[in-house]
């Protein structure tokens, strides 16, 4: 495993000048590009619906079970899944902002979305609207999920933007995805976006648009290793797909991700592997594509998604066969949740992008064709690299992410179920922090020195709720002593918990909570305010 210190700065992503090829310009007809536009898009809307039924349901054993077969009306699924409707977050900045969109105009816009979120996206949007732009935002000092999938399912967007022009889309990676990840959390979506820059010139080999993904990423980091190693594994178990997955299992199943000591695994380059296997192993069709991708399990809606996106890009919508295109016409003008765009008003506001991205990166806009002046793939200069990963992992919230819910307070322990960390809002309330047991028998411990006030009856405030469906025991010690215990099932309520201090009072003490679980289902605790009056 790696160690040494994490570096406190974001490391610069440094591009040569776009317009230099190695390539000579290319020219794609108006009618190609938005085939292929729309064989992305509605890659990606198939994938998701095809697998999310099974999502994280098969953890560490490939799912060789029967599977749902497709039915053309899981199609309208698609308008309320976030592989699709974040992106079009991402789409909506850059038509407001343009393509010299800034690292702090592109956390804004998503800082301002309304839509649950979870993991990296979750505490990247968090630290934006904490005042904690990108490229901090996604760093790990900031961010312990900074190698999750988030990016990687979002990135799809920029491939879809940058026909042949892999270093543009990087640029445009580089900004969005510093916004909730880095390192390979970050290179999972520049290999996912540069699948399709390529996948706009090539309509039948998958191996070489995994090729230039790959290309456009370092070599040096794990994502590169991991996937390099899926293609070879390929290579040497053509017919034989649960040969391979045992060899990534073996190899990359490492538990070195948010979630520790759970088999629950969303790390991008594991999932990311399993995006090529449907790739290799569907041999070209859209469904053995989707269904190999979420029988690798783990995040399998959104692997699935991933790689039918890819491979629709490379077939053109006019390929997909009536079966998979059938449920599209009833949904085609309805508006994806928390968005303005529909499938039908997607590509044109895709085509708007790519035209100034052609024209500003040294191509010509005809009015029926494009003159692309091509861009071979190239990594980014510096390679990110993680570090302190074990060391930081070790806590399920970074110590920066609890000061800004209530300085002074340190995390003794604490599990990885139920997305712990500061969450910017709860329940109704701002500001809220959310832990969860570290076991049935193991407590989750909050701890912190304070100076009782001499003041006549002191009293310590705790606002504290439940989930919905669980509940928890709350205990509260003052050095060392029980000062309150409750039994917190409020379904989602806050409630308002106060114990005497007076014993403490004018006295340094210590004050510890803990969370106990009762029947381990949604034991988390959602904690707001936490002060003495």
């Amino acid at each position: 495993m790696k160690h040494g210190m994490l570096r406190i700065a974001a490391v610069a992503i440094v591009f040569t000048c776009l317009a230099a090829s190695a390539e000579p310009a290319t020219t794609m007809r108006k009618s190609k590009y938005l085939d292929k536009c729309k064989g992305a898009w509605a890659g990606q809307m198939l994938g998701v619906c095809y697998g999310d039924y099974s999502e994280f349901k098969t953890l560490c054993k490939p799912n060789v079970g029967d599977i749902r077969p497709w039915k053309k009306e899981f199609i309208k699924g698609a308008l309320g899944q976030d592989d699709c409707y974040v992106e079009m977050t991402f789409l909506k900045a850059l038509e407001d902002h343009g393509l010299g969109i800034t690292y702090e105009q592109a956390g804004k816009a998503f800082a301002d979305s309304k839509y649950p979120l979870w993991h990296a996206n979750r505490v990247g949007r968090d630290n934006v609207r904490a005042g904690i732009m990108p490229p901090l935002s996604g760093n790990p000092q900031h961010n312990v999920h900074a190698d999750d999938i988030d990016f990687q399912i979002e990135a799809d967007l920029f491939g879809i933007l940058c026909p042949g022009m892999p270093q543009s889309c990087n640029q445009l990676c580089d900004v969005f995805g510093h916004i909730m990840n880095y390192g390979d959390g970050l290179y999972g979506g520049m290999f996912m976006a540069g699948m399709y820059c390529a996948a706009y010139f090539e309509d039948k080999d998958v191996a070489k648009v995994i090729q230039a993904g790959l290309d456009c990423i370092p070599k040096e980091s794990d994502y590169h290793k991991c996937i390099s190693d899926v293609i070879q594994w390929h290579r040497e178990s053509p017919d034989d797909w649960v040969a391979a997955w045992n060899k990534i299992e073996q190899k990359w199943q490492d538990d070195v991700d948010c979630e520790r000591g759970q088999p629950f695994n969303i790390d991008a380059k594991l999932n990311g592997a399993y995006v090529v296997m449907g790739l290799l192993y569907g041999n070209g069709d859209l469904l053995k594509t989707c269904e190999f991708a979420m029988r690798c399990g783990q995040d399998s809606d959104c692997n699935p998604s991933n790689a039918a996106g890819v491979l629709g890009c490379m077939k053109g919508y006019k390929k997909f066969t009536k079966d998979l295109t059938g449920g599209f016409k009833a949904i085609a003008d309805k508006k994806f949740i928390f968005t303005e765009y529909s499938f039908n008003s997607l590509i044109p506001a895709c085509q708007r992008i790519t035209e100034q991205l052609i024209a500003r990166d040294g191509g010509t806009v005809k009015k029926r064709k494009y003159l692309i002046a091509r861009q071979v793939p190239k990594a980014p200069d510096s390679v990110e690299r993680w570090d302190n990963q074990l060391e930081v992992l070790g806590k399920a919230i970074p110590q920066a992410e609890l000061d800004r819910w209530n300085k002074g307070w340190k995390l003794l322990a604490c599990g990885y179920d139920m997305d712990p960390g500061v969450h910017d809002e709860m329940f109704g309330r701002k500001n809220v922090l959310v832990i969860h047991p570290a076991g049935k028998t193991e407590a989750a411990v909050l701890e912190t020195t304070i100076e009782v006030p001499s003041t006549p009856n002191p009293k310590l405030i705790v606002e504290a709720a439940s989930h919905e469906e669980g509940n928890y025991l709350l205990k509260v010690l003052v050095n060392g002593q029980p000062l309150l215990q409750s039994d917190v099932d409020t379904k989602g309520q806050w409630t308002t918990l106060t114990a005497d201090l007076a014993p403490f009072a004018g006295k340094k003490a210590v004050l510890r909570i803990e969370n106990h679980a009762t029947g381990w289902a949604y034991e988390a605790a959602f904690l707001s305010t936490v002060q003495v009056q």
